[in-house]
């Protein structure tokens, strides 16, 4: 059964018209109560960090002078509790599997926000981040995202208070390269970017068994280019960016087919993970025969 994400609608009738937008958090269109206290909770915070004068301990204007370094200012620590409190409302209540895109884009952008001013991420936010970017199609940036963190990430010389340095810049990494060696013996690998990373590998299989499919289903019964049209619109962000796989034969597809069958390796556990795994069609089918292989 396929589960996507669904357009805006009132939390309680459904109704998808003349609806109005919680005044708060701008996200949602029917407010509960824990959500409005999340919601007021992080207005308090924010407002009194941005009224702190500063001190020799909190510096002015915090929200700019701190960026990057939050977390080692004592002061800014409730606010992001508070703030994480409420991401975690949203998605809690409003963006389980089959939820609304629109709180699922905004608790991204919160949590995207949140790393933007303490890169050394002491909240662990960047194992929440991945599986959200899948679940609103963006399956390379997902990829690129955990590549950083396994590559420049994994530098113990890395300074992670100092703004300058390159943060989260890696674009277009190949989803199909193999998984030995960056992924597999990675000894500090985030146990959910294994599972991101075990996700999107499936997401492409999938593709490319549907990519095939059309091509043996469809050969010879209409023109190839509507073959093309059609196998366009079969397929996610990654395997659509890729023009030559899509115009591929069904048997020039098999090897990638069978190298991303071969990574079986990849940690299995859902986590945060979980929604993005459900939203994904035949996605736990994969999992189980891929783990009854000999």
């Amino acid at each position: 059964m396929r589960l996507d994400l669904t357009p805006r609608a009132c939390e309680v009738c459904q109704r998808r018209d003349g609806l109005l937008r919680c005044s708060g958090c701008q996200s949602v269109y029917y407010c509960g109560r824990d959500h409005q206290r999340a919601r007021a909770r992080l207005k308090r915070e924010e407002q009194m960090l941005r009224d702190n004068p500063g001190d020799i301990i909190t510096p002015a204007n915090v929200f700019d002078s701190g960026v990057g370094r939050f977390w080692g200012i004592f002061e800014t620590r409730p606010y992001m509790r508070a703030r994480f409190g409420l991401v975690d409302i949203l998605l809690q209540h409003f963006g389980s599997a089959g939820g609304r895109v629109d709180v699922v884009r905004a608790a991204l952008d919160h949590l995207l926000d949140m790393l933007r001013l303490c890169r050394s991420d002491n909240m662990g936010l960047r194992d929440l981040i991945p599986a959200l970017y899948i679940r609103l199609g963006r399956d390379q940036a997902a990829y690129d995202f955990v590549k950083w963190y396994a590559t420049t990430g994994q530098d113990s010389y890395y300074n992670w208070g100092d703004v300058d340095l390159p943060f989260l810049d890696v674009k277009d990494a190949d989803v199909l390269e193999p998984s030995q060696g960056l992924w597999l013996e990675k000894s500090c690998l985030d146990l959910s970017h294994a599972v991101t990373v075990a996700l999107l590998k499936v997401r492409v299989l999938l593709d490319l068994q549907a990519v095939q499919n059309a091509a043996r289903m469809l050969r010879g019964t209409v023109p190839p280019e509507i073959i093309d049209l059609i196998r366009a619109r079969l397929v996610g962000s990654v395997v659509e960016a890729r023009p030559e796989i899509l115009r591929s034969t069904a048997e020039e597809i098999a090897p990638l087919v069978q190298e991303i069958k071969r990574q079986e390796e990849a940690c299995l556990m859902l986590g945060y993970t979980f929604a993005a795994w459900a939203e994904t069609p035949g996605a736990i089918d994969v999992v189980r025969s891929l783990s009854k292989a000999p």
